[in-house]
């Protein structure tokens, strides 16, 4: 593997198959300019099949595909704090009239089959 933190090699690996469906990154890592206190968007996106934004939250694990399920770990009080900085970018960006919606992609990476393992899950609510 890659250098770098395992929630830094996912979100490449996140951004990256995006890339590959056909989205375009807008931004990553993306975070109010006050800091990390309103909340921060791992991923933000252009879904080209209907223009619409996408928010990704990307969560990784290290282990085998039957015994880990990243996504689980994404609670109500995260999207809410996520929601924040989405309302943070919409307003800094002119753009609050836009169509969006929050994704989860989950990325889990098995080192003894030298594999990683992509769930991209559409339209997270609580």
């Amino acid at each position: 593997m890659k250098s770098g933190t395992i929630g830094e090699v996912g979100e490449k690996v996140a951004a990256n198959y995006l890339v590959a469906q056909g989205f375009e990154i807008i931004a990553l890592n993306y975070f109010n300019e006050k800091g990390y206190c309103i909340g921060e968007i791992d991923i933000i996106a252009r879904d080209p099949r209907n223009d619409q934004l996408v928010f990704v939250e990307v969560k990784t694990r290290r282990g085998q595909r039957d015994s880990v399920v990243p996504e689980e770990s994404i609670t109500k009080q995260k999207i809410e704090r996520v929601q924040k900085a989405i309302n943070w970018f919409l307003k800094k960006e002119d753009k609050i009239d836009a169509s969006w919606r929050i994704d989860a992609i989950s990325v889990i990476v098995d080192s003894q089959k030298r594999k990683m393992h992509i769930k991209h899950i559409k339209y997270i609510r609580f």
